[in-house]
């Protein structure tokens, strides 16, 4: 693993910016030392950002983002908002960026399934010695959680999981998606790609009313490097069903 400076969260190194109607984000500001760990973990499938806040002792609470996001855009204002003095400083948080999904990242050597996805999940977890822990997932990082579980579910103790899916992606969303890409390298139309992302993480209401919510998330998502995105998120639209092994009983059976 390959340490990194840490990212500035401790107080006096981050504030929360007022947006629009009361909505409020995590904005980074300033440099300096905070008890965070930042490391970037080498996998057979490209590199890991990992983000560790607290004991190591307690137990582990482990994020996973959506494709086209990270730790910053994804988990990163939600955890500053609820504040040191919330349940969480009860737990060791570890947030896993997937392969190439960290800013500066440069671009994956091969094209990735959800498999890889899931084998560099399991690398993360083993070189930061984390047997067991509690997960918390964003609709690609739901899927991984989801697959993790079904084949390792003494490991997970518990999820919290947001916009998840077991089933794999219809032929709709595999031709919206092969159309937002035509768009955006062939003829270099960048909206219909970004908002493929938009349009997955806002509700229509909080796109209109919250614009400055929006342009935030919108250079964050640029931030990133597309090739990788494109590639987590072709796998994620290519993702095999695992709605037998994530729910091996039939509901039927079920009393």
């Amino acid at each position: 693993a390959i340490r990194l400076p840490a990212t500035p969260m401790a107080d006096g190194y981050s504030e929360l910016k007022t947006l629009a109607k009361g909505i409020q984000i995590a904005v980074e500001k300033g440099e300096g030392g905070s008890e965070n760990e930042a490391v970037v973990i080498k996998t057979k499938h490209g590199d890991c950002e990992v983000v560790a806040i607290g004991d190591r002792k307690k137990p582990a609470l482990v994020t996973y983002p959506d494709g086209g996001s990270n730790f910053d855009s994804c988990f990163k204002s939600f955890f500053q908002f609820c504040g040191s003095n919330s349940c969480f400083k009860h737990f060791y948080i570890v947030h896993v960026n997937p392969p190439g999904q960290h800013y500066g990242s440069s671009e994956l050597p091969a094209q990735l399934t959800m498999e890889a996805l899931r084998e560099s999940f399991e690398k993360v977890l083993e070189e930061m010695k984390i047997s067991s822990f509690y997960g918390m997932g964003v609709g690609t990082g739901a899927y991984v959680m989801l697959d993790l579980a079904s084949r390792q579910p003494k490991r997970l103790m518990a999820m919290i999981l947001i916009n998840p899916t077991a089933q794999k992606s219809w032929y709709v969303d595999w031709a919206y998606e092969k159309m937002n890409l035509v768009a955006h390298d062939y003829f270099k139309y960048d909206r219909w790609w970004k908002d493929q992302f938009m349009q997955r993480w806002f509700h229509a209401l909080t796109r209109k009313e919250h614009t400055d919510l929006l342009e935030l998330h919108e250079k964050l998502f640029w931030r990133m490097n597309q090739a990788n995105v494109k590639n987590i998120e072709k796998a994620f639209t290519k993702r095999p069903d695992i709605t037998k092994e994530v729910f091996p009983h039939d509901i039927h059976d079920c009393d």
